[in-house]
């Protein structure tokens, strides 16, 4: 088999920095990438921790990765999945890694008893629409994405 997939452990954490870094460039936010690998050690090294990571591989070579979350649906009164990034590098795309990571994510959250599993799409990717649609997932139009950071965050919690 050419794809396999397994969580992230203690010492992927130049592996998962490689996966972000190269999603950030492909979305135009490589100004915002402040994260070494160092950072995903400390989640990974972390059993209390409340996030994880799913590696898929191509042949032996880390390809793509999920990065998750732990998250509450109040309307549920469940714990949730927050899909906080899912990537394939560019040269393993169209090659089945995007619905291995979907696939993993899905049965770590029924394992988990998780109500659902949620995440943002950017809504110019019409290949990752493409991908979360044939998985079944829906795709709710009107919805938008805030974030309070910087300056902003600093001012409004001083």
């Amino acid at each position: 088999m050419n794809i396999s997939v397994r969580a992230a452990v203690a010492g992927d954490g130049h592996i998962l920095h490689a996966m972000v870094r190269e999603l950030a460039l492909n979305h135009g936010h490589a100004a915002d990438f402040t994260a070494v690998p160092a950072d995903y050690e400390r989640f990974l090294a972390d059993p209390q921790a409340i996030n994880g990571a799913i590696i898929a591989f191509w042949r032996g070579e880390a390809a793509g990765c999920a990065i998750w979350q732990r998250s509450y649906s109040t309307y549920r009164g469940r714990e949730t999945l927050y899909l906080e990034d899912l990537s394939v590098l560019p040269g393993f795309r169209r090659r089945g890694l995007g619905r291995e990571l979907m696939r993993a994510v899905a049965r770590l959250a029924l394992f988990r008893d998780c109500a659902a599993v949620s995440w943002l799409m950017m809504s110019w990717n019409e290949e990752a629409r493409r991908l979360y649609s044939a998985a079944g997932a829906e795709i709710e139009e009107g919805n938008c994405m805030c974030r309070l950071s910087g300056n902003a965050l600093e001012r409004l919690g001083s």
